[in-house]
């Protein structure tokens, strides 16, 4: 850029002054001929290269703005794939976050119906146990009855040949084998 060339262009120009003098003020950078009737001026005038290197500096330009162009289209692509990728890896995120909760919420609910079925579990195991206590009770409660009326039986035959002493003695024997009886079965219950 900027070596600059010749650029050379040729004029003629025929004019007739009848006067031999020119006024000029101010800046003026041109030529100025005077006097010069009746005679033939060949002017050569040059711009030093200038038209030349405007050209280059234009086409320069244009090239800088195209390349500037280039670059910010391929600026703006990647910008585009840059968040094209990081919006995909924003729901990658979420997809596995939503799976993981998902897992976790299945993991639960089966933590939580393996407690449940454990308890209906010992439920019925102690619903098992209550009602074979209740049947020992009630079979040991038909036994005691039965040792009871033997007993009384026993004391109806004495009471009609024994004596009121004896009688108080089959009393206290009934009563100890009641107690006796209450206290086995209570004794089964709790187990």
């Amino acid at each position: 850029m900027g070596g600059g060339g010749r650029t050379e262009s040729t004029n003629q120009t025929t004019n007739t002054n009848t006067s031999g003098s020119s006024a000029i003020s101010g800046d003026n950078l041109g030529v100025v001929l005077s006097g010069v009737n009746n005679s033939s001026v060949n002017i050569n005038s040059t711009d030093h290269g200038a038209v030349k290197s405007a050209g280059e500096i234009a086409k320069a330009a244009l090239l800088s703005n195209n390349f500037a162009m280039k670059e910010a289209g391929d600026l703006g692509a990647k910008a585009i794939k840059a968040n094209s990728e990081t919006l995909g890896e924003a729901f990658n995120f979420g997809k596995s976050a939503l799976k993981e909760s998902s897992n976790a919420a299945q993991k639960a609910m089966a933590e939580n119906s393996a407690v449940s079925r454990a308890a209906m579990d010992n439920v019925r195991k102690n619903s098992a146990d209550t009602t074979a206590a209740v049947k020992a009770m009630a079979t040991q409660s038909g036994e005691n009855a039965r040792a009871a009326l033997a007993m009384a039986e026993n004391t109806a035959s004495r009471s009609q040949i024994g004596a009121a002493g004896e009688m108080s003695k089959v009393a206290i024997a009934v009563a100890i084998a009641l107690s006796l009886g209450v206290a086995i079965v209570a004794m089964k219950g709790a187990k």
